[in-house]
């Protein structure tokens, strides 16, 4: 008995099954029909199906991509016949659609175009409005002009939130007033036909808020160009809230928004906003007829370089006009001039940046400029000095190492020095008084900065003894010249001149204070006091023998004073005139050598021989007098010990 039940069973479930299969497998496919009802605006959908069973449209709707809504249920004989509005539903005319029955994953038709119903509207008489998007605040109204009435009326088609703003028409005025806060569209269709109509975007936002602003606000477009627009104010990112319009495409990097046509006639109003929704602005775009061969357009248009590499662009298409650069979204990436009919670009920093060049607002064309740092090219750049100090008309030496050739000066103050590159070695001339900060860089994109302080040239007519000028050291003294004193109309005691040392004392003149006021009480015939060991003036010293105590305790120690230095003062000057390095021998080295021990650079043997320790001894001077410090004795360094 179990068994014929459980057969029973088996049996009726097989037929179950069956009946579901064969119902599945001979479903009929639906049949979609489509005819344009002579309004301009309605469509009759024809459907042929199984009976009882929904339908449901897929079709693309304009400006919002795949829809796909119910339209009714078939009828017992499995037809169904219905009429929808074309712009309500916001079909795009020529587009693919086909229909499903019983359900989203029912049986679908063949796909058919929609009807082109509203074809009897041209350009000429297509309803147009002067804005498509508002931006207004709280109780704020705005104005908006339609044209192409064609003698009729307007009317409010729909109003998508309407308690955020009200639209009101008076003729061929549009009344849009702000009444809360947030977005809505008002769409206006001509009484007469429900086909033609223009929407407007409206945003209400806070009175506090501050609207963004844009390098253009309202720009005329040739077809198919491309243009690149700056905002600035709000706060975070920017993003495009609405394209009314599917004849402009938008694109936004950072605070650059891309605009590109994809139409060839017409207008659209891009409403764009920052993260907050706090502050937004729109943008007026109306698609030219200018011919495209006077586009503006470049031999690059993504031009990849490095970090202190020079390009230089062609722009084609405008002849007998001023370009210019409208905008450049990273100046501190690339530099951009233009000359005639080409565009110059200077890269200064890694990353990537938007030029737009314009010949007029209505015709433009832009690039995007990548700039990259190759640094793995030569090493890091490396300057002898970072900094260095001028006189004006005064030039001075840079040894730049490191990187790769060709070097490039990418910034600098003209007016302060002027630099001249050649090869590795950077000459700097001093212009005006002023600093200069420049960077150095070289081919692979490494680059190192300079410091240049030019000073005035010191024009007094009586300089310190020894001194140039009033920068660095006396080359008799080796003093700072500008701590000497040029002054002093009484010389030190024993000493011919303000340089050298005394030739009573031994001291440097230029340290030994002028003839005291006050003669001591005890300088009676001696040549040193025997209070103060200062030593007496010359007018009070007598040959006759005076009693003084021993020497030891009561003389002052005197220094030796060296063989040059007591010589007098009528001797002849030596004139250096060779090019001394590290490895010359001579008498001119012994020179040197002497020169530079009685300046206190040098504290050698007097041998004649140019070794390291002279080669120090000369960078010690050359540092002391703002020179390279190359070690060796070329024509600056040789005036300087000349003087």
């Amino acid at each position: 008995m179990n068994k014929k039940l459980l057969a029973s069973s088996v049996l009726f479930l097989a037929v179950i099954m069956f009946l579901s299969f064969s119902t599945k497998a001979f479903a009929m496919t639906p049949v979609l029909s489509l005819a344009g009802t002579g309004d301009g605006d309605s469509v009759q959908l024809n459907v042929t199906g199984d009976p009882n069973a929904s339908v449901i449209l897929f079709y693309t709707k304009n400006g919002a991509g795949p829809q796909m809504p119910s339209i009714g249920t078939t009828n017992a004989n499995g037809t169904l016949t219905t009429t929808i509005s074309s712009s309500g539903y916001g079909v795009v005319v020529g587009s693919s659609v086909y229909i499903k029955t019983g359900g989203i994953t029912g049986t679908q038709s063949a796909t058919i175009a929609w009807p082109a119903v509203a074809s009897m509207l041209s350009s000429s008489n297509m309803l147009s409005l002067s804005q498509t998007g508002l931006v207004l605040t709280l109780g704020q109204s705005a104005t908006v002009t339609a044209s192409n009435l064609n003698s009729s009326s307007l009317y409010l088609s729909t109003n998508s939130n309407p308690v955020i703003a009200n639209f009101s028409a008076s003729g061929s005025q549009i009344t849009v007033t702000g009444i809360s806060y947030g977005t809505t569209t008002g769409t206006f269709c001509l009484i007469n036909n429900n086909a033609n109509c223009g929407s407007i975007y409206v945003i209400v936002q806070n009175s506090s808020a501050q609207p963004l602003t844009f390098s253009q606000s309202s720009v005329s477009i040739s077809s198919g160009q491309t243009i690149a627009i700056q905002i600035s104010g709000g706060s975070g990112i920017y993003s495009v809230l609405n394209n009314n319009s599917g004849i402009v495409t938008t694109g936004i990097s950072g605070s650059t928004i891309s605009l590109t046509t994809t139409g060839t006639t017409g207008s659209s109003s891009i409403t764009v906003c920052s993260t907050d929704m706090q502050s937004c602005g729109i943008i007026n775009v109306t698609i030219g007829t200018a011919n495209s061969l006077s586009a503006v357009s470049f031999s690059q248009s993504a031009p990849t370089m490095t970090v202190g590499q020079s390009l230089n662009i062609s722009i084609f298409g405008p002849t007998n006009s001023l370009l210019y650069v409208a905008s450049n979204s990273n100046p501190s990436i690339v530099q951009a001039n233009i000359s005639g009919n080409t565009l110059s670009l200077l890269g200064i920093g890694n990353g990537s940046s938007i030029v737009n060049v314009c010949v007029s607002a209505s015709n433009c064309g832009s690039l995007t400029v990548t700039i990259n740092s190759n640094s793995s090219n030569g090493g890091n750049l490396v300057l002898s000095q970072e900094s260095i100090y001028l006189s004006t008309g005064q030039t001075g030496n840079i040894t730049i190492s490191g990187g790769s050739m060709p070097y490039n000066i990418l910034s600098n103050a003209n007016n302060i020095v002027q630099p001249n590159l050649n090869g590795n070695v950077l000459s700097l001339y001093g212009l005006s008084t002023g600093t200069s900060l420049m960077n150095v860089c070289s081919a692979s994109g490494n680059c190192a900065t300079l410091s240049v302080n030019v000073n005035v040239t010191n024009t007094t007519s009586t300089l310190p003894a020894g001194c140039s000028s009033t920068a660095g050291y006396s080359l008799t003294t080796g003093q700072l010249c500008s701590t000497i004193s040029t002054s002093a109309t009484t010389l030190p005691t024993g000493c011919l001149s303000a340089t050298g040392y005394s030739q009573t004392t031994g001291q440097l003149c230029s340290s030994i204070p002028a003839v005291a006021v006050a003669i001591p009480t005890d300088c009676t015939g001696t040549l040193y006091s025997i209070s103060t060991g200062q030593a007496c003036p010359a007018s009070t010293v007598n040959t006759t023998p005076v009693v003084t105590p021993t020497p030891a305790v009561i003389t002052p120690t005197v220094p030796t004073p060296t063989p040059e230095v007591t010589t007098s003062t009528a001797s002849t000057v030596f004139k250096f005139t060779k090019t001394l390095n590290l490895g010359s021998k001579g008498a001119e080295v012994s020179k040197l050598q002497q020169k530079l021990k009685t300046l206190g650079f040098y504290t050698g043997k007097i041998d004649g021989g140019f070794g390291v320790a002279t080669e120090k001894a000369v960078k010690a001077f050359q540092k002391a007098h703002k020179l390279t410090q190359v070690g060796s004795v070329g024509p600056l360094t040789r005036a300087l010990l000349n003087k």
